[in-house]
């Protein structure tokens, strides 16, 4: 019995072996899509999975995302050109077609500029985001950059409204800075930021020795943040005595309010800051086509 068992037994290697040849054509099917699907990896640093790029999504929307992590991983550095329509198509193994619908994607989020005659260019957002065009500026004010004071400037667990914005955890710290901006001898803005301390210790070392009239550039120098749009919220508010007592105004003189959400390219928070500008020095200009 023990014998005739034992033989029963050794037909098995048999039938595993045949379902191995079965399966074979499926894993030769996976290694053909794997390499079919190699471009998306190619010259690109790996991402969190987090990061990830939804593979439901339409073709051209993957190659936007992954545009969008290898701009904000700084494969290219801000004003530096991107590979031509042709090359990035070719990459990532699209038509150039697609390719140029992806690039019209990141020219509308405002993360690249297209230059006629050039090529496609990583935006720097520090000019268009600049919170001067809120302020009226005369005299010889138009010719002069503002000159900048930290008056303040503190690392801390930041107000639960201001960690939702920034999306840090409830323990995380921020570095706070209040800032004021000056015109002709005349302060013009009131500025209270709050970064994410993980990404800016550097910038709090470097502004103990130096007040720069922007603050977006340094932090790309210092800290390798490149800032891609701005979301502001404007309000009529009148001011507190704190605030009011920096204008050298009464408390309650009406002002305007300006709430802002910078993103980098990744379309993560880095900055959020409430800017404070007296209504007699405010001014908003745009171009609707």
């Amino acid at each position: 019995m023990l014998i005739k068992k034992s033989a029963k037994n050794a037909s098995l290697p048999k039938k595993n072996a045949s379902l191995s040849q079965k399966n074979t054509p499926l894993l030769k099917k996976n290694a053909s899509l794997s390499k079919k699907n190699a471009p998306l990896s190619k010259k690109i640093t790996p991402l969190p999975p987090e990061n990830s790029s939804d593979p439901r999504l339409p073709r051209y929307l993957q190659v936007r995302d992954d545009l969008l992590q290898r701009i904000a991983l700084r494969s290219w550095a801000a004003d530096e050109a991107l590979p031509s329509e042709d090359k990035l198509a070719a990459e990532y193994e699209i038509a150039v077609g697609t390719m140029r619908k992806v690039l019209d994607a990141l020219v509308t989020d405002g993360v690249v500029d297209r230059v006629r005659g050039r090529g496609t260019f990583v935006a720097r957002a520090a000019e268009r985001s600049s919170m001067l065009r809120f302020v009226r500026q005369h005299g010889k004010a138009k010719n002069q950059l503002p000159t900048a004071e930290i008056r303040s400037m503190t690392s801390a667990i930041p107000p639960a409204a201001v960690a939702e914005k920034l999306k840090l955890k409830p323990r995380d710290k921020a570095l706070y800075l209040h800032r004021t901006r000056s015109l002709d001898n005349e302060i013009v803005l009131s500025e209270h930021i709050w970064l994410p301390l993980a990404r800016f210790r550097k910038l709090q070392k470097y502004l103990k020795s130096n007040s720069p009239p922007s603050l977006y550039p340094v932090y790309e120098s210092e800290c390798e943040v490149l800032v891609s749009r701005a979301i502001d919220d404007l309000t009529a508010k009148p001011l507190n005595r704190a605030n009011a007592s920096v204008f050298k105004l009464k408390t309650k003189t009406m002002a305007i309010c300006v709430e802002r959400l910078m993103l980098d390219h990744a379309g993560e928070p880095v900055e959020w800051r409430t800017s404070f500008v007296p209504a007699e020095r405010f001014q908003y200009s745009a171009e609707v086509r």
